[in-house]
């Protein structure tokens, strides 16, 4: 760590102490080994006897960002909460891939050692964003013990359009065009929020208090100070997993390998959902409905961007069960 970091693991712990709070409910906490050197951190909750669900978060992110929908979701199933290897507060181990397979490959096979450790034959696999994304990649590989896939805001699914010119995507006042191209010029070049903030030790909470404040404006004050503290210290954590994005995502979020040309394929039934005011678009999902001979679903959330679970956690909650029970 470097001597002007601001990680403090007892701020961690109290952050995620409050947020378990927030949840109103009893959960576990376990490190599931993987491999002889690192874990997967995750959080269990619910009734055991009820069909299991894992839960996959976003780029960037933990399980406990979810803590608006995990009570309403452990009514009625287990819930796995997965931290991602070399995210949250999983193990980060060097991130040594070299390309678009490799990388997949480095978040999909320690989801795979979990269920063979928690002895999960068959579960039902639910992903936001990113986390979308890698439950997509692991379907296609262990399909077997994939009992239905819910796509949440998922990144990675549409074909880039032939034209796409990120450049010419750039939109809103000249402040924001360069903070645009900023974001360009440090995702070809696999700089990190996250690194940019480690550097910048004291500010760097200030950076994230900038970025949060602008996606959370559905969750309390209270609530939010506590998102900043944790979100904060997991990624102020040795960088590892989040090198990864760039391997799989070209600059405005176009998958190198797009789901839509991969899962279509795949005889699980499936849903999407997105917020009303998302900027991951359902292009994707239509794709697939397209292509596939199996059940596919796509849901919109009202009132939402793209963190539904925070904008409108009783109808994503509400639809997620309804497409359970209609997915065949």
């Amino acid at each position: 760590m470097p001597k002007w970091t601001r990680y403090d693991p007892q701020v961690l712990e109290d952050a995620e102490k409050n947020l378990i709070k927030f949840t109103g409910i009893p959960i576990e906490k376990v490190k599931v080994p993987v491999d002889p050197y690192n874990f997967l951190y995750c959080l269990t909750c619910g009734d055991p006897a009820n069909p299991p669900l894992v839960l996959l978060h976003g780029y960037g992110g933990s399980g406990l960002i979810f803590y608006k929908i995990i009570k309403d979701l452990a009514s009625k199933h287990y819930l796995y909460i997965v931290d991602h290897l070399g995210m949250g507060r999983s193990s980060r181990p060097t991130f040594k891939a070299f390309d678009t397979n490799s990388a997949e490959t480095f978040f999909v096979e320690p989801i795979e050692q979990f269920r063979k450790v928690m002895g999960l034959n068959r579960f039902i696999l639910a992903g936001h964003s990113f986390g979308g994304y890698i439950a997509g990649c692991y379907t296609l590989k262990y399909s077997e013990h994939v009992e239905k896939i819910l796509f949440i805001s998922a990144v990675g699914i549409p074909t880039q359009p032939k034209d796409y010119d990120f450049m010419n995507e750039l939109k809103g006042d000249w402040k924001f065009r360069w903070i645009q191209k900023l974001v360009m010029f440090l995702w070809v070049r696999n700089i990190t929020p996250a690194f940019i903030m480690r550097i910048m030790g004291p500010f760097g909470k200030l950076f994230l208090d900038h970025m949060v404040h602008d996606r959370a404006t559905s969750i309390g004050k209270d609530e939010e100070k506590v998102m900043i503290n944790y979100l904060e210290q997991i990624n102020l954590l040795p960088g590892s997993g989040e090198y990864g994005l760039a391997y799989v995502l070209y600059p405005g979020a176009w998958a190198k390998n797009p789901l839509c040309q991969r899962i279509h394929s795949l005889k699980i039934p499936m849903a999407f959902f997105y917020g009303d005011r998302d900027w991951v678009k359902p292009d994707g999902a239509e794709e697939v409905i397209e292509k596939s001979n199996g059940m596919v679903l796509i849901y919109t959330i009202t009132g939402s961007d793209h963190h539904l679970y925070w904008d409108n956690p009783k109808e994503l909650t509400e639809k997620i069960y309804h497409a359970l029970e209609t997915l065949k």
